[in-house]
């Protein structure tokens, strides 16, 4: 089934004024007033219209973040999972195939929200950057690496667009306050940090594939849900919420919420290539016997990125943790104090930080500095955490539509989400796989293992294409 395209559909699109917003031109004749003060009750004439994908899940959150634009439209394929949305917004017109949205909205909606399964992020995206209309996706931005590079050239060439990806601690004071910390060079050169999430995964994991084929909730075009991916038979186990632990339609818990946390650091630590990547997980049994769960996220995982020096900063390593897993207690940290069960540890030349998962200080500023919790505490007892110098984002919705207003960029666009996708979906391609992958990002190609290449750009499903 291959994706309408607005040409195909047969439909002209005059601009209107609205066409002019979505297109990041100003419109003269409105000031909108937030430039001189907002309130919720914002004048019609003033409201980003808004179209949604797949709203059952994280969808619905994204909405209640909009919640004081205009919802226009509505599209989901479960409309038994969707009906809260649904009657939340009742004035919005409801759909269950996105073309059609698409096709029918276009000269309706200045900007979509896409909160689809991951797999089908892509498609749904490059539909809508044809539309020429503002984007908030989830993360991670696609499914594949491959993808992540198409998307991240085509959005790059459309810079008056207003994009933004769901990395919602993305620029927070929390967060910022621990870039800042960092930036002090204060544990000198960065060689370590240890990335865990205790409370991840928070969906069923270490499952084998189903063999049963269950009949899709009524209306449901399966046949659509599965869009670019292997086509498999309606199960439970996929739907709803479940598919992210199934290699074909997620990546994982890594994949899912390292974007959260990596923000803080990625550019400070030039995250972008790393030459290696490995994984190991736990294994599933049944009595004595091991079960098959290669087609699933198993239920702990540890990921190592491996870092060459990068101009003047040294040889670095990143490990994820999850599942329960946490890295060793550093032993500079007293032993009346636990370690988080979220966090990150970098270890230093000078000594080592503990933060939040998602920034600031673990210990609720009851030790430490809002940035974090300094070690050995009694070396830095008297450093004091830095100027704030950066700018933040404390309303991580209004940023992105008040940006569509004004054409002012988002501190997390669709482009900056794919570099930080790209690392999460190497690291779900190393659960997948035995060994090291060697990992050339100019070439985009793991060069000592073929079965591993082979899922960094793999084709589309017959009648798919992005």
């Amino acid at each position: 089934m291959k994706p309408k395209t607005t040409a195909e559909s047969g439909q002209s699109h005059p601009v209107s004024r609205r066409g002019f917003l979505a297109a990041g031109v100003a419109v003269p004749t409105i000031v909108p007033r937030f430039v001189v003060g907002a309130t919720e009750d914002q004048a019609p004439s003033e409201k980003l219209r808004i179209a949604a994908v797949g709203i059952g899940g994280m969808g619905a959150a994204y909405l209640h973040g909009c919640r004081k634009e205009e919802i226009v439209a509505l599209c989901d394929l479960d409309h038994k999972y969707a009906d809260k949305t649904f009657r939340r917004f009742s004035r919005a017109s409801r759909y269950h195939d996105y073309r059609e949205m698409f096709d029918k909205e276009a000269d309706n909606i200045d900007a979509v929200i896409v909160a689809t399964p991951d797999h089908t992020h892509a498609v749904i995206l490059m539909q809508a950057l044809a539309l020429q209309k503002h984007v908030y996706c989830a993360k991670p931005v696609t499914h594949t690496i491959g993808e992540a590079r198409k998307i991240r050239k085509a959005f790059s060439e459309a810079p008056h667009l207003i994009t933004k990806t769901s990395a919602q601690f993305c620029g927070t004071s929390k967060s910022r306050s621990s870039t800042e910390l960092l930036q002090t060079g204060v544990l000198g050169p960065i060689k370590e940090v240890h990335i865990f999430h205790g409370k991840q995964p928070m969906y069923p994991c270490s499952m084998a594939r189903p063999t049963e084929t269950q009949t899709p909730p009524p209306g449901m075009d399966w046949d659509l849900w599965i869009g670019p991916a292997p086509l498999r038979p309606f199960h439970r186990a996929y739907h709803p919420f479940a598919w992210r632990s199934w290699w074909d339609f997620g990546a994982g818990a890594v994949g899912d919420i390292a974007i959260h946390t990596i923000h803080m650091f990625f550019k400070e630590l030039k995250l972008e290539a790393p030459t290696a990547v490995y994984g190991s997980h736990s294994i599933h049994r049944e009595g004595f016997k091991i079960v098959d769960t290669s087609e699933c996220q198993n239920d702990a995982n540890v990921v190592t990125w491996q870092y060459p020096e990068r101009g003047d900063l040294p040889p670095l390593d990143v490990h994820w943790y999850d599942g329960g897993i946490r890295p060793h207690r550093p032993r500079e940290l007293d032993n009346d104090i636990p370690l988080p069960v979220n966090g990150v540890l970098f270890v230093g030349e000078n000594g080592k930080l503990i933060v939040d998962y998602f920034g600031g200080n673990s210990y609720k500023n009851e030790r430490g500095l809002p940035g974090g919790l300094l070690l050995p505490e009694g070396k830095f007892k008297d450093f004091q955490q830095p100027e704030e110098t950066m700018y933040r984002c404390d309303d991580h919705y209004e940023e992105w539509t008040r940006g569509c207003k004004t054409g002012t960029k988002t501190v997390c666009p669709i482009e900056y989400g794919c570099e930080m996708t790209e690392i999460g979906l190497l690291a779900a391609l190393a659960l997948q796989s035995k060994g090291v992958l060697e990992w050339d990002a100019q070439a985009m190609q793991i060069t000592n293992n073929p079965d591993a290449n082979a899922l960094v750009d793999p084709p589309y499903r017959e009648g798919w294409t992005l």
